[in-house]
């Protein structure tokens, strides 16, 4: 299909998200155009309303919940973005789930599998849903926001812990298995940053204990986009 807008299209998972957020915005500020995916659709429309408040350009907004999504959901997400754009030129992987600091073996099975779902299985299927979209020629870039304390220090992490691991693991095949001419596969840890999902771990930090995601955004695209 012909391509629809010249300037490159990124697609932001967790877009309604502290982080995510500001990925969408610090990339459409640089030119891009972007697909904000999230299952909280309010939290869409606010980042909507904020971004035309702001003056900026907004995104295509996709309300999806990656705990329920399987192969056909993915399918035509891709789908509407060929028609929309024709093309992918960026995918970051920031949707994440996390509920409470607990022993590994004492974690409920939903929750366990809840995590996992948006973490790791729903990645996956959505790299391989949208993997022919991607461009050619080693320009592609598909990102995978990691935290690497968990792995570092890894007891009471439980299913998220073992969410990242396993994402470290597949960027790091899919990587070898790309070669040179496929997309570049991204593993990037922008340390810590303040956000619901920190505090949900760390009750008692406040927002002047560390930088705020839009520190953390920005340090995400320096590298990817490079």
């Amino acid at each position: 299909m012909e391509k629809q807008t010249d300037r490159p299209v990124w697609l932001i998972t967790g877009a309604a998200g502290a982080l995510g957020s500001e990925l969408v915005r610090q990339l459409l500020q640089s030119g891009k155009d972007c697909v904000a995916l999230d299952s909280n659709a309010r939290g869409l429309n606010q980042l909507h309303d904020q971004l035309v408040a702001d003056g900026l350009p907004v995104p295509a907004l996709m309300p999806m919940d990656l705990t329920g999504a399987g192969p056909d959901e993915c399918a035509k997400l891709a789908e509407t973005i060929e028609a929309e754009f024709g093309r992918l030129d960026g995918l970051i992987h920031g949707a994440a789930t996390f509920v409470a600091l607990r022993p590994l073996l004492h974690q409920p099975a939903e929750e366990w599998f809840r995590i996992i779902q948006t973490g790791l299985t729903g990645p996956f299927l959505l790299s391989v849903a949208l993997m022919p979209l991607l461009a050619d020629g080693g320009d592609g870039r598909v990102v995978f926001i990691n935290d690497g304390h968990c792995l570092d220090k890894p007891a009471n992490w439980a299913a998220y812990g073992v969410a990242q691991a396993g994402r470290r693991q597949m960027v790091r095949s899919l990587e070898e298995e790309a070669g040179r001419h496929g997309p570049k596969f991204m593993d990037v840890d922008p340390g810590p940053f303040f956000s619901p999902l920190r505090t949900a771990a760390w009750p008692s930090e406040s927002p002047g204990d560390l930088p705020p995601p839009a520190s953390a955004a920005a340090k995400i695209i320096e590298r990817v986009c490079a």
